[in-house]
């Protein structure tokens, strides 16, 4: 009886070792990169990412849409480990998608008259448009009524302008660490504003431009600890600044549409791009409790204008760069918060 035992023990644990060797890739995502037709004449780059047999079917898929710094796949798609937002949600519930506003990363830019000195390039009502080009793609595509929304810093910022207008397409608004439209106190004001005009911004011109190493600074300075590792991995530091230049068309500096700078100014003056109140789609807003960007009185403007039951308001302690700090800095809990609220609603 003993030796059946052992035997029947080992056999189990060699059909186990079999079944980890034919399927050594079962805990991978696929991935899938598209570059659609936006409107303009431009192309829009997309990236899908689910797990087969795993993604929920009654869970609909989430689109996650990057700030006004690095784009999608720097942001929220880093080879290397735990530098995947898009992945760890996916494995948790809904297929993800991620995309890049016109002008970042691999999505193109239309033409522009230069010599235009009101042009805003990466204004809110294009991003609108583009977002509105991969939601439809990705109804099409996943043959579903709505598509959940994730944006981060300006990513929420032009998700809460296209949640006033598309409420038929979105099942869920999440931002995180979003400026909203009231006046209150902001650290980067006088970077923007002119010396001669306080209440104006300073354009200095139409794109943002950042080496390698300046891209991580301001993460890196409100890290509220010496050992700057203990809070974030080297690795995906490293991974977020030689990405973001990797896909910019610049050697070693970041070159993207600089509008987002104008509206986000003027925003922290109080002027509305947008208005909560006219959004009727369920809310998730949330913001981390070391953000540099958004500020408390934004959670507290747009929890007012928000007129609707189904919206949760929450703060996060953790940094502006939450989904790439480490599990235990609030990492974990975002994700939880993510996937919780678009299975809950």
């Amino acid at each position: 009886m003993k030796n059946i035992l052992i035997t029947l023990t080992f056999l189990l644990y060699l059909c186990f070792c079999i079944s980890s060797c034919t399927d050594p890739g079962k805990d991978i995502p696929e991935k899938k990169d598209h570059l659609i037709d936006g409107t303009d004449g431009i192309k829009l780059h997309v990236r899908e990412i689910y797990f087969k047999d795993r993604n929920a079917s009654d869970i609909p898929p989430l689109l996650m849409v990057h700030g006004g710094g690095p784009g999608a796949v720097a942001s929220f798609d880093l080879d290397v480990p735990g530098g995947s937002l898009a992945t760890d949600i996916a494995r948790k519930g809904p297929k993800v998608y991620i995309m890049n506003i016109r002008g970042w990363e691999k999505s193109t830019l239309p033409e522009y008259d230069l010599s235009d000195s009101t042009l805003i390039v990466g204004n809110y009502r294009d991003a609108g448009k583009d977002i509105n080009s991969v939601i439809d793609f990705i109804r099409e595509r996943d043959a579903v009524e709505k598509v959940s929304y994730f944006g981060w810093a300006t990513g929420g910022h032009w998700g809460g302008y296209y949640a006033t207008l598309h409420p038929d397409k979105l099942a869920h608004f999440i931002s995180l660490n979003s400026l909203y439209g009231t006046d209150a106190p902001w650290e980067l004001k006088p970077y923007f504003q002119s010396e001669k005009d306080s209440s104006r911004y300073n354009k200095q011109g139409f794109f943002r431009k950042s080496v390698k190493n300046a891209l991580t600074r301001k993460w890196t300075s409100t890290i509220p600890t010496e050992a700057k590792e203990e809070w974030r991995d080297p690795e995906i530091a490293k991974a977020y600044r030689e990405t973001a230049v990797k896909l910019s068309t610049l050697r070693d500096t970041m070159l993207v549409p600089g509008g987002y700078r104008e509206e986000s100014f003027y925003m922290s003056n109080g002027k509305k791009y947008w208005d909560a109140g006219d959004i009727s789609t369920p809310s998730l807003i949330i913001r981390s409790a070391l953000d540099f960007w958004s500020r408390p009185d934004d959670l507290k403007a747009i929890d007012k204008d928000l007129n609707i039951e189904k919206k949760r308001i929450i703060t996060i302690p953790g940094t502006h760069y939450l989904f790439l700090d480490r599990p235990e800095r609030g990492r974990n809990r975002l994700i939880e918060e993510i996937v919780d609220f678009t299975e809950k609603y």
